[in-house]
């Protein structure tokens, strides 16, 4: 899964994202529910280790 630049800033302010894919070997949908707790934190952590 990847994500653009448009995308990042809103999941830094979202509190979960939620997502729907199919399984591979049968088919049936599946939503997926994921808690975005601390992601911006991890964000700002990764930028920083990043600048250094």
């Amino acid at each position: 899964m990847a994500f653009d630049a448009k995308i990042a800033p809103l999941l830094e302010v979202a509190s979960t994202l939620k997502i729907n894919a199919v399984t591979a070997d049968t088919g049936p949908p599946v939503s997926l529910t994921i808690s975005l707790a601390g992601f911006s934190g991890a964000v700002t952590r990764s930028a920083e280790l990043s600048a250094d």
